[in-house]
């Protein structure tokens, strides 16, 4: 290829990262200066955290958002892995065939999903409530753990399997001690998948919550109408920086994106280049 296609994906590969992280960086920004309005002039304040830790109420949703994301994610692993260990012993058409009804929840728009869930335990006579909240969002999770874990088991060798039965392991040993090893990458993807979904998943949890609590992403959405709120920069600055942590954390551990999603670098250098 000639240089001037090389430079002009380059420079295209800038503005797409400028055009992702600007926002964030300008978020982060705002939430360290002093007018409520996120406007200039430009004045270096830390009172937008004081209000965050003394009389905001987002701090109380963000960790009801933590707590009942973990706690789907968690149901949503255990549900996931059980299936995709089960899918194994399906036929190679009948895996098929359950992977295409275990997309459609992701297909579906969320929208659909969550008006239909509502309706129908309304009609059960239950309506709004969080084990209804709890259900709609495993529902939606549940399909990028199974995918992402079923994709660690088609990947991994099962020669090791094999050989420890041989030796006289039981089935519980035998998943313990060498399956379990294998899928963790696929484990700790779908969790996070999970996680991630969940906690930012407003519609669904805008349909489903009960009357009068709110989850972080309803409480941002009823505060958001009426203005701009510069506490809210102060919360996703902290929540920018936590994920930047986990990240930095699993890349230690060993465990990059790519690893984990399945995903090459995408790195095209060779050697001699």
């Amino acid at each position: 290829m000639s240089k001037g296609f090389n430079w002009a994906m380059r420079i295209c590969l800038w503005i797409v990262l400028l055009f992702m992280y600007i926002p964030i960086i300008a978020i982060i920004g705002m939430s360290f200066n002093k007018t409520s309005y996120g406007m200039f002039p430009y004045v270096f304040t830390t009172q937008w955290y004081r209000v965050l830790a003394t009389t905001s109420n987002l701090p109380a949703a963000c960790w009801l958002s933590i707590k009942f994301s973990a706690l789907v994610a968690v149901a949503a692993l255990i549900i996931g892995t059980m299936t995709s260990f089960g899918l194994q012993y399906f036929s190679p058409k009948m895996a098929k065939r359950f992977n295409f009804v275990m997309q459609l929840p992701i297909i579906i728009p969320w929208l659909v999903t969550s008006i239909s869930i509502l309706l129908l335990f309304t009609f059960m006579g239950s309506g709004r409530s969080y084990p209804v909240m709890f259900l709609g969002n495993l529902i939606v999770v549940l399909p990028y753990v199974v995918m992402l874990v079923n994709n660690r088991f088609v990947e991994m060798d099962r020669t090791p399997e094999a050989a420890a039965r041989l030796l006289g392991a039981g089935p519980m040993r035998v998943f313990c001690d060498v399956t379990l090893p294998g899928i963790m990458p696929g484990i700790l993807a779908g969790g996070m998948m999970a996680l991630i979904v969940c906690f930012n998943n407003f519609v669904l949890q805008y349909y489903l919550s009960p009357v009068a609590v709110d989850t972080l992403p309803v409480t941002v959405f009823t505060r958001i109408k009426s203005g701009y709120q510069a506490d809210l920069n102060a919360l996703s600055a902290i929540i920018i920086l936590i994920a930047v942590i986990i990240v930095v954390i699993m890349t230690r551990l060993g465990y990059s994106g790519g690893s984990l999603f399945g995903m090459s670098s995408g790195s095209g250098k060779q050697k001699g280049d």
